[in-house]
């Protein structure tokens, strides 16, 4: 188990994206399982707990009593200094353990330009890069995700793979890990290896030898174990109502890119968007009952305390029972305060009239995607809108109330001229001359965003040559100079990384050591834009000699092996060239969801069907029609305009060392999702933005626990004490705790207002000679003032401590160290924190401490000298 020292959490930024222990996170004994599994979405935190899909497998792992799945992402660069240095080896979320002790370890691999993420994990847990330097004592590394249609990149550094739906496989290859380690690890990694073979959907690349010609033209991989598939199709779950989601989301401390509850109401999307790997490799769409995604939704309300939903899937939009379900789960929840949103809108009427009745205040931005600039383009990629689409569904939006419109679109798509670049810019324009012709004056902000298109495999384009960078690089010039009107704003993506992700999306097994080169000198976090290194790359392929433009610039012969053959979706190649022909000749293809076949091969060749209710439901729009507005929630029995009657508490509760490094706002937001779970009434202000009425009395610093903190609450009905004292509790994470509950009776001041004291325990490591320390207290107890000069990002600021101490300061040295106690005057115009007049004494008394090590605890606030729950 790895100990992180309290200096180490101090100096990074963000340290709950380190401590675990987060609202139905599953810590078990690893003495009682047969298998640990670690999983991995290889980027921050806040970006690899956003991902549905690895919470879905952790979920399922979870579920089996003989699996412990724990999670791990990767450290932001500010740790992994402090990890280097210290020689920390990267550990679990759940129980702190080194990743070299995993049995399993899966990477989510979501796009290309995260693969120098995966060695830099690799090299901070201690384990081999390469699979082949891999011994019996070292976890087997699994990849999954979209990139699992091409693995031949990152081949060398993996174990297996997992291709397609994951749900399923990682219970089965759990088991065969448990098997094989009762069996005396047989065969050793080879063996457990060769197991594998017998499930479905699983590529051992170690078991294959890629085969090229004299001029270094792939032709193909060899096999070199009998066993071994010449072709692994994808995992499907073929019915969705029978494959469990997520049932206890992981609710974190702290605020990640999409905080919220995703209800996945369906799997695939056959629009047949010609430019989508998803949209082939998710085939074919497969709806969840209406039934199932009510009751799922309630239980995830209930289990998360999260009151906002998002209701997703790869086109939202086209869900058979969308309207019905919307509407349902409106009324259900209407005394809850729980919003739903739609992460993708279709280009029409509906999505707008339905989207204005799911957002019950604030009319936030729309966004649109109609991807290319003319209607020849939009008919090469087979999108399926027009601009009358686009212009009828922003009109509904701006009669609805909306001013704000973000359209995305791509850059270097196939047969793509300069007119169909400058038809962006014009179609924007018609955006806003929309706006204005509707409501009678300029106010509109449009935004175009416009991404460097990747050609990918398994998509009709996967033959196509990407654009060089300076052809990328001239099209935004061009773009940018037809854009003259200022309600539009235009964003690009860098092209010199989407070439990059473009050379990795086609490439083979010789780019890995183009890859290792560029981590060996520095690569990592590739898909931030402000830690991309482009040189570095360049330099990479030039050190190994590798041609970046034959993987990318080149247009592929339509009979040319293709590396990625390998691992298949179930897609046939006669579809995607019939796809690329029809694309050059701007034919469209129906969806073959609820029209004729598109023969695409994937139903037939993996034994699954379509599910879609359409047929026994009234169409989308009609639902959308009877979709009711939002219902005002339940209000006091009096009426309006008459003063509500709310019953007032005062708790006493705790942030113990499990909270340490979780922020004064995240501390308070993690009551208010406990206050959903318990189910309480409670109550909420009135106006545009209705918040929770919950007040908390002074913040207290991050690394700062709390012996002592106070909140005052308001409910909508009288319920008694005990009652609401044990639901809060019961509902609180490990580190908060609810000491004690009174009801406020009669006008009270604000909470904040009533505290003019706080008293503090520090505790500092310290070898010294204590009457020297006791000289440097005493020196600072009789100093008349003592200036401590703050400095924050916006401004330095000059203190004087003395005038905030309520007595002096005592301290006694102890068998953990220096032990100081400090009782500190809380101000209307502010105070001093704890470890500030520590840092005083230690710089201008000489005491000899460092104050970045000392654990501070609150152990009271107080008001005229009582406790703040003894004022009410």
């Amino acid at each position: 188990m790895i100990r992180l020292d309290h200096e180490v959490l101090q100096n990074v930024l963000k340290p709950s994206r380190y401590t675990g222990g987060e609202w139905n996170a599953v810590k078990k004994d690893w003495d009682k399982v047969d298998c640990t599994f670690a999983l991995s979405l290889p980027d921050v935190y806040e970006v690899g707990m956003s991902n549905l899909g690895l919470a879905i497998l952790y979920d399922a792992l979870n579920r089996q009593e003989n699996v412990a799945a724990e999670r791990v992402y990767a450290p932001w660069t500010d740790m992994e200094k402090e990890m280097r240095e210290r020689k920390i080896p990267l550990f679990s979320l759940e129980t702190h353990t080194e990743l070299s002790a995993f049995d399993l370890w899966g990477f989510s691999l979501q796009y290309e330009m995260i693969y120098s993420n995966v060695l830099n994990m690799l090299d901070l847990a201690g384990v081999p890069l390469w699979a082949k330097d891999r011994d019996d004592t070292m976890p087997f590394i699994v990849g999954g995700g979209p990139c699992v249609y091409n693995v031949e990149p990152i081949a060398d550094f993996f174990d297996f793979f997992i291709v397609g739906e994951a749900e399923e496989a990682v219970v089965e290859i759990a088991n065969a890990m448990a098997a094989w380690k009762k069996d005396g690890r047989q065969g050793g990694r080879r063996g457990f290896l060769k197991r594998l073979l017998t499930l479905d959907g699983i590529y051992v690349p170690s078991f294959y030898e890629p085969q090229y010609d004299a001029a270094g033209n792939y032709l193909s991989l060899k096999a070199l174990e009998e066993k071994a598939k010449p072709l692994i199709f994808k995992r499907v779950c073929r019915d969705m109502d029978e494959v469990p989601s997520v049932e206890k989301p992981i609710v974190p401390f702290m605020d990640i890119v999409h905080n919220r509850i995703m209800l996945e109401l369906f799997r695939g999307c056959s629009r047949g968007c010609r430019f989508c790997q998803a949209g082939i490799c998710y085939r074919p769409a497969r709806e969840r009952t209406e039934k199932n995604l009510k009751a799922m939704a309630r239980s995830l309300v209930d289990k998360s305390g999260y009151d906002e939903m998002s209701l997703t899937s790869l086109s939202s939009a086209d869900y058979s029972c969308l309207g019905n379900l919307v509407n349902d789960l409106m009324e259900e929840f209407k005394n809850e305060k729980v919003s739903f949103s739609l992460p993708s809108l279709r280009i029409d009427s509906f999505s707008i009239e339905l989207a204005h009745k799911m957002q019950q205040v604030r009319k936030s931005g729309l966004t649109f995607a109609p991807e290319a600039g003319t209607q020849r383009l939009r008919d090469v990629i087979n999108k399926g809108v027009t601009e009358e689409n686009l212009m009828n569904a922003c009109g509904s939006a701006f009669r609805q109330g909306w001013k704000q419109v973000k359209l995305y679109f791509m850059m270097g798509l196939p047969t793509e001229t300069d007119e169909d670049i400058i038809g962006i810019a014009k179609l924007a324009k018609k955006v806003v001359d929309l706006y204005t012709e509707i409501k009678g004056r300029r106010g509109v902000k449009v935004t175009i965003s416009v991404a460097c298109f990747v050609p990918k495999p398994y998509t009709p384009f996967q033959w196509f040559g990407q654009l060089p960078i300076a052809e990328f690089e001239r099209r935004q010039q061009l773009l940018k100079e037809h854009i003259t009107d200022r309600a539009i704003t235009f964003n690009y993506h860098d092209a010199r990384l989407s070439v990059i992700e473009g050379v990795f999306a086609r490439g083979d097994r010789r780019l890995a050591k183009v890859l290792y080169q560029a981590w060996a000198d520095g690569a990592k976090f590739d898909g931030w834009s402000d830690l991309y290194q482009h040189d570095t790359w360049l330099e990479a392929f030039e050190k190994c000699g590798v041609d970046m433009k034959y993987y990318n610039e080149r247009q592929r012969d339509f009979n040319e092996p293709l590396p990625w053959d390998i691992t298949s979706p179930g897609v046939n190649k006669e579809f995607l060239l019939r796809e690329w022909k029809k694309a050059m000749e701007g034919a469209l293809t129906e969806d073959c969801r609820r029209g004729k076949c598109s023969a695409c091969g994937i139903c037939p060749n993996l034994g699954v069907h379509v599910i879609d209710y359409a047929k026994e439901n009234p169409t989308v729009a009609e639902q959308i029609a009877k979709v009711a507005a939002p219902k005002n929630p339940e209000k006091d029995p009096k009426g309006p305009g008459k003063p509500r009657t709310l019953y007032k508490y005062r708790a006493e509760i705790t942030k113990d060392e499990e909270l340490r490094y979780v922020s004064h706002l995240d501390y308070a937001n993690l009551f208010l999702r406990a206050f959903d779970r318990a189910k309480l009434p409670m109550a909420y202000s009135e106006g545009f933005n209705p918040h929770m009425k919950v007040a908390f009395a002074s913040a207290l610093s991050l690394g700062v626990t709390s012996e002592a903190e106070y909140m005052d609450f308001e409910l909508l009905k009288p319920v008694c004490q005990p009652e609401v004292f044990d639901r809060l509790n019961a509902q609180l994470p490990p580190g908060a705790k609810l000491k004690e509950l009174r009801e406020v009776h009669g006008k009270q001041p604000a909470l904040m207002a009533q505290a003019d004291e706080a008293r503090y325990t520090l505790l500092v490591p310290f070898d010294g000679d204590e009457a020297a320390a006791q000289r440097a207290v005493k020196a600072y107890n009789d100093a008349p003032e003592v200036i401590f000069h703050r400095v924050t990002p916006k401004k330095k600021r000059e203190i004087e401590t003395k005038q905030y101490m309520k007595k002096p300061v005592v301290a006694e040295v102890t068998n953990d160290g220096l032990k100081l106690a400090m009782d500190i005057v809380i101000t209307q115009s502010g105070s001093v924190k704890p470890v500030e007049v520590l840092r005083a004494i230690a710089e201008q008394f000489a005491l000899p401490v460092d104050a970045g090590q000392a654990l501070i605890t609150r152990n009271g606030l107080f008001g005229h000298g009582k406790r703040l729950i003894e004022l009410v």
